[in-house]
């Protein structure tokens, strides 16, 4: 895994957003579902999965950010936001560059992620794991943390219109501190580190996700890991389809091994050992890998 200067820190959102950048609001969007309903009255969760750490303690030090840079930062974000064709070049640009640019660039994505997951809006969350694949290890940390976490502070509050509690039929603007996570959340989360790619493996195959997360956020680890299907990925699986004492964990191992398949044969032999699992339903989804019948949620 590549090794990060070390004036880089992991979500320190209100430290990265003190640069003010042209994010992704509710005005964009034009559907909803209204399925996530965090406000910034909402506090954080409670628990022991709050104190989960993905990855590395990370800070990105904005101020470390010349004036050029910010006003470069800030063309190519509204070049993201206006779909320019030139978004590809200025944001490859950026990324070879180094230092904070890639990660304030990955904090803006995870705010309009946000804002696409609230309205539902699949063509925005795509855009969003495509740049997120183009960005690579940088922007790894925000899309794992939905997997662990059941809220994820913003940083930079974002506002959104939003179904009317009290008025099914009208709409209100409600402005969001914290990202509510559901799995609708957590599947759209996973796909955009499976388009991540191998940056993505080390952290995906983390203890804090494979098996400190969420039990859904770990099998959407595990079904990003299947996508990947490189040869780390592969043996990721398979540590945890030995170590895991869930058989529901055990069952996504399968899965995501038969998604691997297609691209690694690594994975027969780890999907021929399963077929002996004690558990029938696990024994199954090994049967049905094997014969590539697997069919992932995303």
């Amino acid at each position: 895994m590549r090794r990060h200067p070390p004036y880089i820190l992991l979500f320190s959102f209100a430290l990265i957003l003190s640069l003010t950048l042209g994010g992704c609001s509710g005005d964009e969007a034009s559907s909803s579902s209204g399925r996530n309903d965090a406000s910034g009255e909402d506090g954080p969760s409670t628990g022991d999965q709050d104190r989960i750490q993905v990855g590395d303690a990370r800070n990105v030090d904005v101020s470390s950010l010349s004036r050029l840079e910010r006003q470069e930062i800030e063309r190519a974000w509204q070049q993201f936001v206006t779909r320019s064709p030139l978004w590809p070049v200025t944001l490859r640009a950026i990324v070879q560059r180094g230092g904070a640019g890639p990660y304030v660039i990955s904090e803006n994505l995870f705010r309009h992620f946000f804002t696409a997951s609230i309205y539902s809006k699949k063509s925005e969350i795509r855009r969003v794991a495509q740049s997120a694949a183009l960005i690579g290890e940088p922007a790894v940390a925000y899309f794992a943390k939905p997997l662990v976490e059941d809220l994820v502070p913003l940083g930079k509050a974002v506002v959104a219109n939003v179904p009317d509690p009290n008025d099914p039929k009208a709409r209100i603007r409600k402005t969001f501190h914290h990202f509510q996570i559901d799995d609708f959340t957590r599947r759209d989360a996973a796909m955009v580190l499976s388009k991540i790619g191998p940056p993505a493996v080390p952290t995906l195959a983390s203890r804090e996700l494979l098996h400190a997360a969420r039990p859904s956020g770990r099998r959407y680890a595990a079904f990003a890991l299947g996508k990947i299907a490189d040869n780390a990925a592969v043996d990721a699986l398979a540590g945890y389809m030995a170590s895991s004492a869930h058989w529901q964990d055990r069952a996504a191992a399968a899965q995501a091994l038969g998604a691997a398949l297609r691209k690694n044969r690594a994975a027969r032999p780890v999907l021929e050992q399963a077929l002996q699992d004690p558990d029938e339903f696990v024994r199954k989804k090994a049967d049905q890998a094997l014969a590539g019948k697997t069919k992932l949620p995303f």
